[in-house]
């Protein structure tokens, strides 16, 4: 009996282990990413002298209207990708805070097997300041946005950001990740007030 009762906490203490350690290799990619975006944008800040607008969107409380307002390109697509925004859910975060669930429809047109983070750069906006992103519990973190698929797969892949208020429109905007290409995939998506 105490071997199967020392048998499942080394099983427990493995298994909280392994659950920490994927957590800081998490946010160390985080990090990484972050640091190599804003290094991106000061490059192409300084080279094109200015960057992106911003479009007004709204969002559903339960499941959403996603009015899909693309001014710069045409059925989404940004180079090699097609994205799209696909529904977008008001849900709340991992502190109980209001959030939005966007789900993208992400298409790799690309000769080399890419994912959707590493692609394209999407940010959305709020009365024209970018809300951040957050998880909604710590078990779903796997939404697909780090998975490399083929040339010519599409898959949906999931990103939660913080909402500041529940009744202000969402303004989406895609555009490739690495690209002195500004073209972007602008969508509102509007919440049912």
């Amino acid at each position: 009996m105490d071997n199967n009762t020392n048998n499942v906490e080394v099983q427990q203490a493995v298994t909280a282990a392994l659950d920490e350690q994927k957590k800081k290799k998490r946010k160390k990619r985080l990090i990484l990413l972050a640091v190599v975006a804003v290094i991106i944008i000061l490059i192409i800040a300084l080279a094109s002298g200015g960057n992106s607008d911003s479009s007004d969107g709204t969002k559903d409380t339960k499941t959403t209207e996603v009015a899909a307002e693309k001014e710069e390109s045409v059925d989404g697509k940004i180079g090699d990708y097609i994205c799209t925004v696909k529904s977008a859910e008001v849900c709340k975060d991992w502190e109980g805070k209001d959030a939005v669930k966007i789900t993208y429809s992400f298409t790799n047109n690309n000769k080399e097997p890419q994912s959707f983070d590493i692609a394209l750069a999407d940010n959305v906006y709020q009365d024209g300041v970018e809300l951040e992103d957050t998880f909604i519990d710590a078990d779903e973190d796997d939404w697909g946005v780090d998975v490399k698929i083929k040339q010519g797969v599409t898959k949906e892949v999931i990103k939660v950001y913080k909402l500041r208020d529940k009744t202000t429109d969402l303004e989406v905007e895609i555009g490739e990740w690495l690209s002195f290409d500004d073209t972007k995939v602008k969508t509102t998506v509007k919440i049912n007030k």
